[in-house]
């Protein structure tokens, strides 16, 4: 009887935790469906701004018409990039209610009337209280008065507050309870029509004022808070807080809980606010550090002006007198707009770290691997880490190197790996860079968000990278093949039980499966999906399909029924979970896997 008691409480512990993991796993995927919008949003925001910004220095603005009619191209571009950065707390909204319920449809439909009806609920409640002493913008909201205008702000057209991407998240998910628990309700014989699918939007409608409600009550703290802790942030000292944010970054990697960390800080006022006016007085232009790196471009505000206590050109910069905002000021000769950022927040210090590890630090990693396998493998090595190494170098997607070491070696990642890149975060921010992403470090974002900004004026200081970058790369190959050769560490190439593991052909065979939306010849997609289910323990054994960028995740019957060897044989590099809830590493397979699976299961 006892041991009963204690499996039955085992179980519970274990569901527990299969149901925490599958949580995070859903809303991983979910933050990434608009975070995979943004590099062409971004590159349409990038050029446009920083052609527009080199037109109007060669032309200046004495003929604001012909200037107009010069730069229109690039103001199109710069504009339709913009919007979706000023609306990701709506996508975030839609992507988290689509994650939850298996891609279904009448959930986004629902999470959109949701995301309106719940800022509409606050707009009847929140008051214009005129400005403060200091001129700054205040309103009331129910029963509180005087809250700064960094609470409040415009979501699609409507007054509310300013939940950014926590609001479109929190309505996301509870658009997808009601969905989940509402999509098969029977309504009696003569309300009919209403039943189904067709009673979540009703639903939805009748129950998200009560949330815009409870969050009128809460969030004009909560949204202090969150201002408060991006001001206490930003004004670490030496740059601490970049440090911290790349050591806790790439820590939560193996987890996938990574892309939820920095949302945040990315999105929201937890990475700093720019404002229009002096000393925050204006309207919010941004939250979050990725989005006031692309607002200042949209802004026209070049980066170095952060560095300066002085005068820089046409900008000069100073500290308000409650230390609680940089003036950045335009000077006479431009169109005398004034910004206010929060101060210490460096655009760009949650986001430029990657470029050194991924461009130069990983790549390095690689080649060490190589060059310390045996040298009768070295071929089939190069075959499999060199491509891994050259992913890293171009896109950024650092999981198949990153994984092939963390799950050979765990004491190199969390040892060696994560200080490195916290440090590159700390150092490039000391430097006084200002890089921008939008996707991942590697060097087409490089281009994009760090060459192209100091060609067209910018001044992101790219260059830093570069300097990091080579001094990063002899340090992770002499430490990598040290570590490998001293600790004999089985990487690829040397043992021959994987090389024999992972022949050529396995490896040609996932290569190609990765660009087969291109529908290249050769791939045969009916086996890989056969193998692929043979592996899984058939059909039946697997209850719920997602993917993200790079992984597989899936929800199994029975774990043991998983055959880990013979997925690694198909060209995973990795596979997280050793419960009901498993990751499989295939990189950019996996989406198609996921599609295949779904089609297979219905």
């Amino acid at each position: 009887m006892e041991n009963t008691k204690q499996n039955v409480m085992k179980e519970s512990r274990i569901s527990s935790n299969g149901g925490i993991k599958e949580f995070f796993s859903k809303l991983s995927r979910g933050l990434t469906i608009p975070i995979a919008l943004l590099p062409i949003a971004g590159l349409f925001l990038g050029v446009g701004a920083g052609f527009e910004n080199v037109i109007r220095q060669v032309m200046g603005d004495s003929d604001p018409v012909k200037l107009a009619q010069a730069q229109f191209i690039f103001t199109v571009m710069k504009s339709i990039g913009d919007i979706i950065f000023a609306n990701l707390p709506t996508l975030f909204c839609l992507a988290v209610a689509l994650a939850f319920t298996e891609d279904a449809g009448v959930a986004v439909f629902s999470a959109l009337v949701a995301w309106i009806v719940f800022n509409a609920t606050q707009s009847t409640m929140i008051w214009d209280a005129g400005v403060d002493d200091r001129g700054s913008q205040i309103w009331n909201i129910l029963w509180y008065t005087g809250i700064p205008d960094s609470v409040v702000t415009s979501n699609v057209g409507i007054t509310s507050l300013q939940t950014s991407v926590f609001g479109g998240i929190t309505i996301g998910l509870f658009v997808a309870f009601l969905y989940n628990k509402f999509h098969k309700f029977e309504m009696p014989k003569v309300l009919g029509f209403f039943s189904g699918t067709r009673f979540v939007p009703i639903i939805t409608f009748l129950t998200v004022p009560l949330l815009g409600f409870f969050f009128l009550m809460i969030w004009p703290i909560l949204g202090m808070g969150i201002d408060q802790f991006g001001k206490t942030m930003s004004s670490a000292p030496a740059g601490l807080d970049a440090l911290i944010f790349g050591l806790v970054e790439r820590s939560l990697l193996p987890f996938g809980l990574h892309a939820a960390f920095y949302t945040p800080l990315w999105y929201t006022a937890a990475g700093g606010s720019l404002h229009t006016g002096l000393d925050g007085t204006g309207e919010i232009l941004a939250n979050g550090n990725q989005s006031i790196w692309f607002a200042m471009q949209t802004y026209g505000i070049p980066f170095n002006v952060i560095e300066h206590a002085g005068i820089y050109g046409s900008w000069t910069s100073s500290v308000s007198a409650d230390g609680n905002f940089m003036n950045i000021i335009k000077g006479a000769g431009g169109n005398g707009n004034e910004f206010s950022l929060t101060l210490g927040v460096n655009p760009g210090a949650y986001m430029q770290g990657k470029y050194p590890i991924m461009m130069f630090g990983l790549p390095a990693a690689g080649f060490a691997m190589v060059m310390a396998a045996k040298k009768e493998n070295r071929e089939v090595a190069m075959s499999v880490i060199g491509a891994a190494s050259l992913t890293s170098f171009l896109t950024g997607i650092t999981e198949p190197i990153e994984y092939t070491f963390l799950f050979i070696a765990p004491l190199m990642f969390y040892g060696f790996h994560v200080w490195m890149a916290g440090i590159s975060f700390w150092v490039l921010d000391l430097l006084g860079s200002h890089i921008g992403m939008t996707f991942s470090g590697g060097i087409f974002d490089f281009v994009l968000y760090g060459i192209l900004p100091d060609a067209t004026g910018f001044h992101s200081n790219s260059y830093w990278v570069l300097l990091v970058g080579a001094i990063y790369a002899p340090i992770y190959y002499f430490v990598f093949y040290f570590w490998i050769t001293k600790f004999d560490i089985k990487t690829p190439g040397r043992t021959e039980g994987e090389v024999s593991m992972i022949s050529k052909t396995d490896y040609r065979s996932s290569k190609e499966s990765k660009v087969s939306k291109k529908n290249k010849k050769g791939v045969d997609r009916k086996e890989r999906l056969s193998t692929l289910v043979e592996n899984l323990g058939g059909i039946d054994n697997v209850s719920k399909i997602a993917s993200c960028i790079t992984r597989l995740r899936l929800t199994v019957k029975d774990r043991n029924k998983i055959n880990d060897d013979g997925l690694m044989k198909m060209g995973a590099s990795g596979i997280v979970g050793k419960q009901v809830n498993i990751q499989i590493i295939f990189g950019a397979e996996a989406d198609i896997f996921k599609v295949e699976l779904m089609e297979l299961k219905k």
